[in-house]
């Protein structure tokens, strides 16, 4: 059974707002007010099938009100038990494999577009797809695995 793990910031919330960088860690409210980029509402239909999770990564407590406030508003159908906040460096793969007693294989898909992330899923035996965006491309060519630039493209790849 194919599971799809899903980063927010950058991936399917937009991150680059002005001074994004400066604001995150201690601005109330400001994961909650990010907006989202076209083609999200493929993921909320796709995560009716109860495999979609999200994996991000979050700086503090009130970052993680907000964050969960933006996944009530944009992805409802993804159940909060498929929901996981970790903290800023730890490995996603690492913390997926703990909180779900499972082993990663290559069934489970991440999306993700920091290209760490994708390296240290890959090492245990998953799938990486690099999200492709303005402020997140693969112009250093870091990434040798998939990429998708339109979230649209994932209602081709997991139907």
């Amino acid at each position: 059974m194919i599971k799809l793990f899903v980063d927010l910031d950058g991936t399917i919330a937009k991150f680059n707002v002005p001074n994004a960088l400066e604001r995150f860690d201690k601005e109330k409210g400001f994961f909650a007010g990010l907006g989202a980029y076209v083609g999200v509402e493929v993921l909320n239909e796709l995560a009716r099938n109860g495999n979609v999770f999200v994996i991000s990564a979050s700086p503090n407590e009130q970052a993680d009100i907000d964050k969960m406030i933006w996944l009530e508003k944009y992805l409802p159908n993804i159940p909060k038990t498929n929901i996981t906040l970790c903290r800023l460096g730890q490995n996603k793969a690492q913390i997926i494999e703990e909180k779900y007693s499972m082993k990663i294989n290559n069934n489970c898909f991440l999306l993700d577009d920091y290209t760490k992330n994708l390296i240290e899923w890959e090492s245990v035996g998953g799938k990486g797809i690099k999200r492709l965006t303005t402020i997140s491309d693969n112009s250093r060519g870091l990434w040798k695995g998939a990429t998708i630039k339109h979230l649209k493209e994932l209602s081709q790849l997991f139907a």
